[in-house]
């Protein structure tokens, strides 16, 4: 029983596909624990089965989830995190978001039982994996960026927020602002930017902020304020 790891899954309100449970449950060399869909129990489960490994959903549409997670690599450094998502939409932006909040690996809701056991090895192992949904994903949207010049400075602030990945409500609380505001915000954002979907502005604004944060930006003023976000969210 050795080579057994032991794991909990906090799948929240999208659990993992029933083929991802019994694959798991079959797996000899894997012993699910507990189930959770509260992440207030999550904290008893760890301190009574003493978990090699948690996999966790995460979307970011749900703030908590990711608290959770840094949580997780804060006080159990020790646990491998596996994370996953049910939605199939930009795969890129839910792996870097779970990578960048503490995550060992993140698995797409359209990969295979088989890539889900390789996952848990890799992790276990200590070895960081991405899915190959993931990266698909990636490489078919690029680096596209929108014409950051026509918003406002407000637009551009609430649009460089979500792409630092915070949630509506908090925006509207940095900016002192109501949340029907920035939802407005959002709504006239979109349409300046061709946009047809909420997903597809969550992807452009998390695509435009990793493309600035990595190369940097000089011009016009209204993307000056990008440095100066991105500061404030490394802080």
């Amino acid at each position: 029983m050795n080579n057994v790891t032991r794991i909990v899954v906090l799948q929240g309100n999208c659990p993992l596909r029933d083929e991802f449970v019994e694959k798991l449950h079959r797996e000899k060399r894997v012993d699910v624990c507990a189930v959770t869909s509260a992440g207030s129990d999550l904290q008893e489960l760890i301190f009574e089965y003493r978990p090699q490994m948690i996999l966790i959903n995460v979307s970011q549409k749900h703030s908590s989830e990711l608290r959770m997670l840094r949580r997780l690599r804060r006080e159990f450094s020790w646990i491998g995190i596996l994370a996953f998502s049910c939605k199939s939409d930009y795969e890129d932006v839910y792996a870097k978001t779970a990578l960048d909040s503490g995550a060992d690996g993140y698995i797409s809701s359209a990969d295979t039982s088989k890539e889900l056991m390789r996952a848990i090895r890799m992790v276990s192992r200590g070895i960081q994996y991405i899915s190959p949904q993931a990266k698909r994903c990636r490489r078919q949207m690029g680096d596209a960026v929108p014409d950051f010049p026509t918003l406002s400075r407000r637009e551009a602030e609430v649009f460089c927020l979500t792409g630092c990945g915070y949630a509506t409500k908090r925006i509207a609380e940095i900016m002192n602002l109501k949340v029907k505001t920035i939802e407005s915000y959002r709504d006239r954002i979109r349409k300046k930017l061709h946009l047809k979907k909420g997903s597809d502005l969550l992807y452009t604004s998390v695509t435009f902020m990793r493309r600035a944060a990595r190369r940097g930006i000089d011009s016009p003023d209204d993307l000056q304020m990008v440095r100066t976000l991105l500061s404030a969210t490394a802080a």
